[in-house]
């Protein structure tokens, strides 16, 4: 394993941890990472982002909610404070303000370019949008109070189109699924719109 490898498995198990401790349980970072993982995958060359961005992006979608220990309505302004003063994660200083600033914008409006909290001026503007884009995107195709979906990725050229399987609670998961805000910013990078559908399927597996 590399230097860079081991540190992010080091820092992935200890994030976890202080997750599921300030959180209760840690199942929906979990799915998010998951997810994260195959949209880097399939979008990370498309987005010219490196190992390092991948990595950051992994530890964005095991800490991005956990603000929600403080304060539900503004959880991710508080998620980010708790990412800049927890010592429970070995972080340079680097890492921690582009953690935080993923924390910080994984939810509601996204700044424009220098205008955003806790990013420093030499800080990479672009590559950190492009690892929030797809945070943001792994974010909104899983919820906390809906069963675990199936799901299926595919990219056509540069765009992206999603199917969710969900076993039960049709309506509810084309609304909260298929809205819209959250994968505008990943629509900006590829030029096109994400394309969600969300059928029902018989059963999920665990």
């Amino acid at each position: 394993m590399t230097a860079r490898g081991l540190f992010a498995s080091t820092a992935e198990a200890d994030a976890a941890q202080w997750v599921r401790r300030k959180l209760g349980t840690a199942n929906h970072e979990r799915r998010v990472l998951a997810i994260s993982g195959r949209l880097f995958e399939l979008l990370g060359s498309t987005l010219r982002l490196s190992d390092h961005d991948g990595e950051l992006l992994r530890l964005a979608a095991l800490t991005h909610d956990v603000g929600r220990a403080v304060s539900e309505k503004d959880h991710p302004a508080r998620g980010a404070e708790m990412i800049v003063e927890t010592t429970a994660i070995d972080l340079s200083p680097a890492h921690r303000r582009r953690l935080a600033f993923l924390a910080r914008y994984h939810r509601g409006a996204v700044p424009p370019a220098h205008q955003e909290e806790h990013l420093g001026p030499t800080d990479p503007r672009g590559a950190l949008r492009a690892v929030l884009a797809l945070l943001r995107t792994a974010d909104a195709l899983d919820h906390r109070h809906l069963p675990t979906s199936q799901l299926l990725l595919s990219l056509n050229g540069r765009r992206l189109s999603v199917r969710c399987g969900v076993s039960q609670d049709l309506q509810r998961a084309r609304r909260v699924y298929k809205r819209r805000k959250k994968y505008r910013l990943l629509e900006s990078f590829l030029g096109h719109s994400v394309r969600v559908s969300v059928e029902m399927v018989e059963s999920i597996a665990a």
